[in-house]
């Protein structure tokens, strides 16, 4: 394997996500730009994007909203690469042990 060949991600698909538990989700939402965020809502899991503004704050969440009515129409492989984007930043957080993985399921971290 080459340097330039892409690091292998611990998360696969944007499916994946519904084994965070709210913490985990709650720390991905704050690290992720609002746009990332609904763009990748826009094709993701409707379950996973559903326990997702779950976990934000009321004016997050309707800010969220409003940009997935604006970006509805934006090209379906900018919304791909939004939901790839926030499987990144999940990555990140991993790495970082703001997420612990137990299993299949993920756990945030309490910070101390």
């Amino acid at each position: 394997m080459s340097g330039e060949d892409k690091e292998e991600l611990t998360l696969k698909s944007f499916e994946e996500l519904s084994f965070f538990d709210n913490l985990a989700l709650f720390y991905l939402c704050n690290e992720t730009p609002p746009q990332t965020l609904a763009l990748a809502f826009l094709v993701g899991d409707k379950k996973v994007c559903g326990s997702m503004l779950g976990v934000m704050d009321a004016k997050r969440r309707a800010y969220v909203h409003e940009l997935m009515s604006k970006q509805n129409d934006v090209p379906e492989e900018k919304k791909h690469a939004a939901a790839q984007g926030l499987l990144i930043i999940a990555d990140g957080l991993i790495s970082r042990n703001l997420i612990r993985k137990q299993g299949k399921f993920y756990f945030g971290t309490e910070r101390g």
